[in-house]
């Protein structure tokens, strides 16, 4: 073959290839629909179905170049009843946070110091440094995620991971992007943005069974300098979790604080 025939050969597929476009990692499912209700349907099945959840966490957060390794103890109810119990290494509580879904409190038995104030992202951040809401929070841990009030709802396929991509558009600038395995339907990633700003990312994973009531054991929590690894272990789905759980009241002789 000639240079002249080999430069023509070289031209045409290079040609077919940018008219054929990048293959996907992963094909779109032949029997994939654009319709976001059987995803919405899914998120509400899976909530009702893993109500409450005990377990223990295995976290490793890096903040930068630094490295923190942490327990904690936590217990969840729907629809956005949260606790977090912080171990030492050797078992000793170092803190205690709950949320009732409207009030958070924190109390810092190494500091003696306990604050009480709205369920906000922001007041969350002071155990866990990522802006989520602790229904968020709460509702990642039962492999599922709160739905944000929304005028429109888009369902795309995303070949990179092989995933149903579910983007609501909500009030205010805020938005979400739910991802969920083809089959199962459970939800493997997430993100929520106000604005154009990302609030944060998540990933799911190493699900406990095939079923509905499945948790996720593996999570990866990610905001602007901010990476945390959890691990659940030990975990039990719906045991019977009272309001008293979730209510916490300062020691004797301790001030209540707010959060600044």
């Amino acid at each position: 073959m000639t240079p002249a025939h080999l430069t023509r050969l070289l031209a045409a597929l290079l040609l077919a290839l940018g008219l054929a476009g990048c293959p996907e990692t992963f094909r779109r499912p032949d029997d994939f629909s654009a319709d976001p209700a059987p995803l919405l349907a899914g998120i509400a099945r899976r909530q009702a179905a893993v109500a409450s959840l005990t377990g223990q966490l295995h976290l490793e957060v890096w903040q930068r170049d630094e490295r923190v390794r942490l327990r904690q103890l936590v217990a969840v109810r729907q629809p956005d009843r949260l606790r977090i119990d912080s171990l030492s290494p050797f078992d000793q509580p170092l803190s205690t946070l709950v949320s009732d879904g409207t009030t958070l409190a924190l109390y810092s038995l190494e500091e003696k110091r306990f604050w009480r104030g709205a369920a906000s992202p922001q007041n969350l951040g002071r155990l866990v440094p990522i802006a989520m809401a602790p229904e968020s929070l709460a509702s990642l841990l039962r492999g599922t995620m709160p739905v944000i009030e929304h005028q429109a709802a888009k369902v795309a396929w995303d070949g990179d991971n092989g995933w149903y991509q579910l983007d609501l558009e909500g009030k205010n600038g805020r938005r979400q992007r739910i991802s969920f395995e083809p089959k199962a339907l459970r939800v493997t990633a997430a993100r929520e943005w106000v604005g154009d700003a990302l609030q944060y990312k998540a990933r799911l994973g190493d699900y406990s069974n095939e079923g509905d009531t499945a948790v996720p054991r593996r999570m990866l929590l990610e905001a602007e300098g901010i990476r945390i690894d959890v691990e659940v272990v030990d975990h039990r789905v719906n045991p019977a979790l009272p309001d008293a759980a979730f209510e916490l009241e300062p020691p004797r002789g301790i001030a209540v604080e707010p959060f600044e």
